[in-house]
């Protein structure tokens, strides 16, 4: 019987099991079908490649279970909430475990992103994009590269040139390096962001005029606006001086007067220094006294007799602020802004000029791309491109969905749900969204998992998942009440709902556990004040390391920063940890050895490289001469000199070998002869695997170094889960974590930001721009009803992403939570709010547990609840670095399989094969020099090969009927793959193209001619002819020990 379509949102607080949701209910999907494939039909998306991992491995671990027989709690699940028994269930199972493994790039359990590229790839030819289009994951790399080339136009280009000096000067005024490279690599990733993609769209046919005459607009306006007010300020001031009174005979020490006064300073005014609502105005529209009680009787009378003029001049101000004041800010805010908008504008231009000429697409323009061009196509024809059509949908982590993600899947969804028997079920939490930045919204899921959303006609069923299956019952009730607390702190109503109505967890049956708030009072010493918190991080490990081993510790940091300063302070404290920073290959003393080596050899007057690796070498080999007469007698020596000195010292490193070999056996060298490592080493292994990839881009020394500096910050290697070490990780990299301790040491002002900005959309028509990116400030408030909407909107959010955050970094532990935070109160009791600590104290204090004189507050047992097992390292360690040159273990390289035979005919194979390579990389006779180069450093050919293929390759470049197709003024395309009329892929070795648009085709040869080779040439000549081309000769040529030429 035909079943309707579902629509189902779960809510699924920290820990409540939603992985064990997600599998129980696709597993369902495939055991109640009879159709064995029917996991063709479903498609689970996932917000990471670990979570879309870790679930495809449950399905297949639960189906292997269920086929075996095992009655686990799941299995008992499934069988209670299906009318399948216990056969059908093992039966299946059995069959559905073979099917997926046999078709198992059908089993499509991915990442959002993996969908969207194979959506994209499916779409290329549609979207205009070349079917061999690369995708981009280092976009920071290619953006650097769009700064890089919009600064080196300094000088040529006038227009930006007076653009970048602008926004050079406007960096030094607000007291930055006038050196804009790193400042403008920073400022331009909001080119990446998702949601502000769309806007900068919309800037693309300004012109950088558009910008300028703006700002002199502008500008202007201002001055006048500034002149005015100053014009009627010292009017006011004027009238007073005349009429003899002096400004301290008015009331509350002058205000009137002072009011004027800042009129005559509009410039250099604070947004809110004019009001026109605090006492002041109560005092001239209640009619009161302006005169102050102190000033004599003739003072009080003069002012008395002027109070109406007085009074009047008021009015006029405020009717000049209502009726200027408000453009005057947006003016302002403006002004700031559109020298760095403009530049924004003009990288996004390069970008995009990088992103063409080399055939690249961003992975962040995915989204952007299918929702203008493919998301409004028919879903059946959608389906039709991917090759599969999916029936029910899973979607995990939904508050991490970015808008247009979702917006994107929306047709393909409503597609399925309208046919019979499909499901839509979503997985989220409102509190854990802390993607923002990415495009992904609380709101999205706040408003899905509510009864007030639905994008589909079909019944929406919200469940709760009430049960934390993760924590102790203490950390538990702690967080339900402090968080159910906090919701007193959000001032927009959904999302208190949320904080109110989502934590009411239940316990489950892990009684116990700790938690703990440590407040740290400020020190009186700087220094004391700057390692205080990572000081009392290294106090709570060593009261817990009696009961806990390192690695079940995690300290979660808010930012990087924080992390890095916490990781030192333990390492020189003599904790073992992990962290992002510990990991990176660039912090690896005998990784940064070999890289100034590499600088040193490639500049040899680079004596400050040089230092770096005498210095290391002076440590490493643990001399005995003192390190300033070891500097003295190398420091200023040649590199061969110090080589050569080093020989005494148990070096053995061979520059002259260095300098023959390919790049990975050069790193070898240097590994082996300065004896880096003994036994093996995570870090230089890593580094090895790095180089060797580099080398299959054909890179040298210079090369390897410029790539080096881009990508040093990200390399890094994986760390063994079982290294006995604190781990120190940043927030956002603890979601969907867990950990058995949680030190959270951390004060983070709820409403600050770093150079926040916003698109403003309310403009004057005179702007000539529909919106801009500005300054996110308080003074928009006062801009307009539009600018009050958008700084209490971005106000709420940010209130909601930081307690989102917080509600994160609670929720990841499993038995003890310990807090550390600030004392942040006044001496008269009075708590700042806008920070977590005073969160913190509130809670006390609301919970009556608050005392002044009490730092540490402690909830449950800080006794270990679950015994602590004996530690069992699962790692396998390798004692011996194996690196040898191959040439010593009598290795012989076979590059194909004919050289096994030693026959003529595999020899001319051989170098008939090598040879064409080689030609295919040439197209004009200036790249036989780099071509043949780069094919002996990477080993394929000896030296001896080398002059023999250069003399042969410039022979046939510089022959007399051939010269001319190896010039620069034609055009070349080297085996490019053409589809024939028969659906046969031909490939001729070059085609070439003169002004006349006439081709000439060529073909090379080795061995003994043949008329195959003529019919092979009249071939290409039909294909090319079939698809409108004019050709002109069709040439043979043959390389043997001689170049012939047959023109057929």
């Amino acid at each position: 019987m035909l079943q309707t379509s579902t629509f189902q949102v779960y809510n699924a607080s920290a820990g409540s099991g939603k992985t064990f949701t997600l599998v129980k209910q696709y597993l369902k999907v495939l055991l109640t079908s009879s159709d064995l494939f029917m996991f063709q039909k479903v498609l689970a998306i996932t917000f990471t490649n670990k979570a879309a991992g870790e679930m495809k491995e449950r399905v297949l671990f639960y189906l292997e279970e269920f086929a075996e027989g095992s009655e686990s709690d799941l299995f008992k699940n499934i069988l209670s909430e299906t009318n399948l028994d216990s056969t059908i269930i093992q039966e299946r199972s059995k069959k559905i475990l073979e099917a997926i493994l046999k078709n198992y790039s059908a089993f499509s359990i991915t990442t959002i992103d993996s969908f969207t590229h194979k959506i994209i790839k499916s779409f290329a030819f549609d979207l205009g994009l070349s079917l061999n289009f690369e995708v981009e994951m280092d976009a920071i790399s290619l953006l650097n590269e769009a700064v890089d080339v919009l600064i080196s136009k300094i000088g040529t280009d006038q227009k930006l040139t007076n653009l970048l000096i602008e926004y050079s000067l406007d960096k030094i005024d607000d007291d930055k390096s006038w050196d804009i490279s790193k400042d403008l690599n920073d400022f331009a990733k909001v080119l990446l962001n998702e949601d502000d993609v769309k806007h900068f769209r919309r800037l693309a046919d300004k012109k950088l005029d558009d910008f300028f005459e703006l700002k002199n607009k502008i500008q202007k306006s201002n001055k006048g606006i500034e002149k005015e007010y100053k014009v009627f300020g010292n009017e006011v001031l004027s009238f007073i001086e005349t009429s003899g009174v002096q400004l301290s005979d008015f009331a509350y020490t002058g205000e009137y007067p002072k009011h004027f006064e800042k009129l005559t300073k509009l410039r250099f005014l604070k947004f809110d220094d004019l009001k026109f609502d605090a006492r002041l105005n109560t005092v001239i529209e209640d009619g009161k006294n302006l005169f102050a009680g102190k000033a004599s009787a003739a003072s009080k009378d003069t002012i008395e007799g002027i109070s109406e003029q007085l009074r009047l001049y008021y009015y006029q101000s405020k009717d000049l602020y209502n009726l200027t004041y408000s453009s005057y800010l947006l003016n302002k805010i403006t002004l700031k802004s559109i020298i760095p908008l403009a530049v924004l504008n003009n990288v996004n231009s390069e970008l995009n000029n990088i992103k063409e000429d080399n055939n690249i697409r961003l992975n962040a323009e995915f989204n952007q791309l299918i929702s203008d061009n493919i998301k409004n196509e028919p879903a059946p024809f959608i389906y039709e491109r991917i090759g599969q059509r999916f029936q029910h949908y899973f979607i995990d982590e939904m508050q991490d969905t970015s808008v247009l993600q979702w917006q994107n899947l929306i047709p393909l969804i409503e597609n399925a749900l309208a046919q019979e028997n499909s499901n839509l079920l979503l997985v989220g939490d409102g509190k854990q969204a802390i993607y923002r930045w990415r495009g992904g919204k609380a709101e999205q899921f706040i408003d899905l998992g509510s009864n007030e959303v639905n994008p589909f006609n079909v019944h929406k069923e919200i469940k709760n998942l009430e049960t934390n299956y993760r924590s102790y019952s203490e950390i538990i009730n702690f967080n339900n009440t402090f968080f159910s607390h906090t919701a007193n702190f959000l001032h927009n109503e959904s999302y208190k709902n949320l904080f109110l109505q989502g934590n009411g967890q239940l316990e489950n049956a892990k009684k116990g556990g700790f938690v703990s708030l440590s407040f740290l009072e400020k020190e009186e010493e700087k220094e004391d004040e700057k390692v205080k918190y990572p000081k009392k991080v290294l106090e709570k490990i060593n009261q817990l390391k009696e009961d806990f081993y390192l690695n079940e510790i995690c300290v979660l940091t808010r930012t990087k920063k924080d992390g890095i300063a916490v990781a030192d302070y333990l390492s020189e404290n003599g904790v073992s940890i992990i962290s992002s920073e510990t990991l990176l290959l660039k912090n690896n003393s005998k990784i940064n050895f070999i890289i100034d080596f590499l600088y040193s050899i490639q500049n040899t007057n680079d004596e400050e490289k040089r230092f770096e690796v005498l210095y290391f070498l002076h440590e490493h080999l643990q001399l005995k001469v003192p390190k300033h007469e070891f500097f003295k007698k190398h420091v200023k020596s040649t590199n061969a000199f110090i080589f050569e000195n080093l020989k005494s010292y148990g070096i053995s490193f061979n520059f002259s070998v260095f300098q023959q070999v390919p790049f990975y056996e050069k790193i070898e060298e240097i590994i082996r002869g300065f004896k880096l490592v003994n036994s093996s080493n995570a870090y230089v292994q890593f580094f090895l695997d790095v180089v060797l990839e580099q080398q299959r881009k054909a890179t040298d020394i210079g090369d390897f170094l410029e790539f080096w500096e881009l990508k040093k910050d990200k390399l890094s290697i994986v760390a063994s889960e079982n290294a006995n070490a604190v781990q120190v990780m940043t927030i956002h990299k603890s979601k969907g974590l867990e950990f058995p301790v949680v030190i959270f040491p951390c004060d983070v002002n709820i409403y600050k930001q770093i150079n926040p900005k916003i698109w403003f959309d309310d403009l004057p028509k005179e702007y000539h721009f529909k919106e801009l990116l500005i300054d996110y400030k308080e003074d928009l408030s006062l801009i307009s009803k539009r600018g009050l909407e958008i700084y209490n909107q971005q106000r709420e959010e940010l209130e909601l992403d930081n307690f989102n955050l917080l509600y994160v970094s609670l929720t990841r532990a499993v038995e003890q939570l310990h807090v550390i935070t600030e004392k942040k109160i006044s001496a008269k009791g009075i708590v700042n709010l806008n920070h977590y600590s005073g969160v913190f104290i509130n809670y006390l204090k609301e919970q009556n547990l608050w005392q002044e004189d009490r730092l540490e507050y402690n909830f449950g047992n800080i006794e270990r609840v679950k015994k602590k097992d004996a530690a069992e390292s699962l790692a396998e360690i390798h004692q011996k670095f194996i690196s040898t040159p191959w040439q010593e273990h009598n290795i012989v390289l076979l590059a194909s399989a004919s050289k096994l035979w030693n026959t003529a005919q595999g020899k001319a194979i051989d170098f008939g094969n090598l040879f064409h390579e080689m030609l295919s990389k040439i197209i004009t006779k200036n790249d036989v020099n780099s071509v043949t180069i780069q094919y002996h450093q990477k080993g394929f050919i000896n030296n001896i090969q080398l002059k023999l293929i250069k003399e042969m390759m410039c022979l046939v470049v510089n022959h007399p009927k051939l010269a001319v197709y190896f010039s620069d003024k034609v055009t070349v395309f080297n085996e490019r793959e053409i589809v024939d009329f028969d659906n046969q892929v031909v490939i001729p070795d070059r085609l070439v193209f003169n002004h006349l648009n006439e081709v000439t085709v060529i073909d090379y040869k080795t061995g003994i001619p043949s008329s195959e080779h003529h019919q092979q040439l009249l071939k290409y000549e039909r294909v090319l002819k079939s698809m409108d081309f004019k050709v002109g000769k069709k040439l043979l040529i043959y390389i043997n020990a001689e170049v012939d030429v047959v023109e057929v």
